[in-house]
């Protein structure tokens, strides 16, 4: 198996995860609606909805911001944290007092989807084969040009090199 890039991982993870969504949304409606009749399903909607949302916007926040600086990277998956629990404040706001759902089936499945999305993601950005430091040609011609290569500031011969 060759080596992949963390982008090439990162948009595998969002692959899986959301098609661990949709599977995990099919017996979430047919439980919801066995244990609580259409607010049961309602509620399966809503947790995996909330559940999804909440996970995958992560991933695309750091998809876009791949090959930004690091502080770029940090600033847009603080910003998506912070833009999701606003979403999600209002979201709950607004349907605290509504009877068309089951809060019972919607905490169930809210748990369980985000088990089974991070579940997902943990499995496949662990088995990813990507590199920890991406490899520079311009420095690996350098290192096959001279016998050693100097990576502590001391040459070969046990000189200091400044």
């Amino acid at each position: 198996m060759t080596a992949v890039s963390t982008t090439e991982a990162m948009r595998s993870a969002l692959r899986q995860a959301s098609f661990a969504a949709l599977i995990l949304a099919l017996p979430a409606v047919g439980i919801g609606w066995l244990v609580a009749d259409l607010p049961g399903v309602w509620g399966a909607v809503l947790g995996v909805a909330i559940a999804a949302g909440f996970l995958l916007v992560t991933l695309v926040a750091t998809l876009a911001t791949a090959n930004a600086s690091p502080v770029a990277m940090a600033a847009a998956v603080l910003g998506s944290w912070g833009g999701k629990m606003v979403v999600l404040f209002v979201v709950l706001f607004l349907i605290r007092d509504q009877e068309f759902y089951s809060r019972g089936v919607l905490f169930a499945v809210l748990v369980v989807t985000v088990i089974g999305i991070l579940a997902v993601q943990t499995r496949v950005l662990l088995r990813a084969k990507t590199l920890y430091v991406e490899p520079n040609p311009s420095s690996a011609a350098k290192a096959t040009e001279g016998d050693e290569m100097d990576v502590t500031g001391v040459s070969p011969t046990g000189d200091r090199s400044a």
